[in-house]
């Protein structure tokens, strides 16, 4: 079965079992195993016994220079006879490398700050925390996460809200912490993920729901079983709440394995694909998913080409931009681990989520809806010519563009000391063009000779009074049925002669004409 939209499936299973003397076949509930149970956490274990088997995750382990978070909350070991199910405590990490740890993903919800003081780890109360707590401080979701912590034997559990210090510091703690969060869900042993909480008290390890099913049984006690396919890992867990919060994507895709704990099942997760509590197995596509299962990422990626890694990065930013955030200032920092960590594997810069081996391609972005609003970044300056500095959903051009077809321009690249700098090559509009509507480009005699789409709404009411006032930065150069055309993005002159982006387009090469040399694009 394959991971994604399919028909519904039905199940077959064979068991033995007693003999029923009135009725050979009958409906009823079908449930699997409950919540919290034996049989649950025992398959659990071994799905993490069976993934250290691996090759794959093998290679992850012979790694050297995992990190440790900064702190851990050590949940205890429920084989030890001085055990107490009550005790937490906070632990500073002092050994650096190695240690074994799980990783919580999951939705803080739409709380009151008081009441995310009541459980968050604070200034006042990290000391306190650090000597020992009960476990009936936590809210229900940290409460079933450290459960299933203990329950695999793993003695420590990083949970954000309480590892960092989220209030009485000036965000100092928080903002070191961020940084790590590569390490932090590359170095976990495995994710715990949330996926059906909606929030921390919301709780995760709640009874299954029932689906109906019809057995057969024959004279020697064999039964049959056919029930309608449950195996919904798309709607279970790609269209979970948890999976729409552009935070959590980062998590997943960095994690070495990811327990998936949905409204109807649990899902295993890990460089084989997607293993089901039912026993079945999904398979993802090649392409795009495929990836983001690399228990060793981005190694699946570097060996399959420079199309493919385009056109991942592509969808990881479309995907990203299209997801939610408490706070919109935070676009930049939520994908930050996961980019640092392609980046670094392909050996190139990044900045604000543009990659400097597809750079120019990069920046052939537009908004996929109209809701595109500029964010308002207190303490950076994020360019204009990124997509982190608006909020709303993206896409890229490239269904409009060939590959190997477009003379990238050189002169346009990364300013080498300033990251919000784009170094490039200005032009302008000849005289007399205008949109028509919200995107044809017209010359005067009326005759469309491109187009151009706008990131806001401000910016594009603005222009429609005639482009001779906008300016336009030539990105590539193709020919398309016979007549040259430039990519261009639309840009507008700033008081201090630097220039911002306002905008994208395609239009015919003789409606440009070449202005200024080597400007700044911030």
């Amino acid at each position: 079965m394959c991971i994604g939209q399919a028909p519904c499936l039905l199940h077959y299973f064979a068991t033995k079992g007693s003999v029923n003397t009135k009725t050979h076949i009958q409906t009823e509930g079908l449930v699997l195993p409950k919540a919290i149970s034996s049989a649950r956490f025992e398959l659990l274990r071994t799905w993490l016994r069976w993934c250290d088997q691996h090759q794959d995750c093998n290679i992850h382990d012979s790694r050297s220079n995992l990190l440790l978070p900064s702190r851990l909350l050590w949940v205890g070991d429920p084989d030890d006879q001085h055990y107490d199910p009550n005790l937490l405590r906070l632990s500073t990490t002092t050994d650096k490398s190695g240690g074994k740890y799980v990783a919580l993903s999951h939705c803080w919800g739409e709380l009151l700050t008081e009441v995310k003081k009541h459980f968050c780890t604070t200034s006042d109360n990290i000391s306190r925390r650090e000597g020992g707590f009960s476990f009936w401080e936590l809210p229900r979701t940290f409460q079933d996460a450290v459960k299933v912590t203990r329950e695999l034997r793993i003695p420590y559990i990083w949970i954000d809200s309480l590892c960092i210090i989220q209030y009485g510091d000036n965000g100092e703690d928080w903002k070191r912490e961020a940084g790590r969060m590569e390490e932090v869900f590359s170095g976990a042993y495995c994710t715990i993920a949330a996926t059906s909480a909606s929030n921390s008290y919301a709780g995760f390890l709640q009874p299954h729901m029932k689906h109906d099913y019809i057995h057969v049984q024959d004279p020697s006690g064999n039964r049959f079983y056919i029930c309608a396919g449950r195996d919904d890992f798309d709607n279970d867990v790609e269209k979970a709440l948890l999976n729409t919060r552009a935070w959590v994507m980062q998590e997943r895709v960095l994690s070495r394995r990811t327990i998936h704990f949905s409204a109807n099942q649990v899902y295993w997760e890990c460089g084989e694909g997607v293993y089901c509590e039912n026993l079945t197995r999904l398979k993802s596509s090649f392409r795009k998913k495929y990836f983001m299962l690399d228990p060793d990422f981005p190694r699946r990626l570097l060996t399959s080409g420079y199309l493919r890694t385009m056109e991942f990065i592509h969808f990881l930013s479309q995907d990203y931009s299209k997801r939610g955030l408490t706070e919109k200032t935070d676009r930049c920092v939520a994908i930050s681990g996961l980019e640092a960590r392609i980046a670094r594997a392909l050996r190139c810069k990044s900045r604000y989520g543009i990659f400097e081996r597809y750079l120019h391609r990069n920046l052939l972005w537009q908004p996929s809806d109209i809701k595109m609003e500029k964010i308002v970044y207190k303490s950076r300056q994020v360019p204009s010519w990124s997509w982190m500095a608006y909020d709303g959903g993206i896409r890229f051009l490239d269904k409009d563009i060939q590959f190997g077809t477009v003379d990238w321009i050189a002169n346009l690249r990364f300013h080498d000391e300033c990251e919000h700098v784009l170094i490039a090559d200005v032009g302008k509009f000849q005289d007399e063009m205008e949109l028509d509507g919200n995107y044809a480009v017209l010359d005067s005699g009326g005759m469309e000779r491109g187009w151009t789409q706008y990131d806001v709404e401000k910016d594009k009411d603005e222009g429609r009074r005639g482009l001779c006032e906008e300016r336009c930065i030539v990105v590539g150069r193709e020919t398309k049925n016979g007549v040259r055309v430039y990519h261009v993005l639309v840009v507008r002159q700033t008081r201090d002669g630097e220039y911002r982006r306002v905008g994208v387009g395609l239009i015919q090469s003789d409606c440009v004409v070449r202005e200024r040399l080597s400007v700044r694009v911030v």
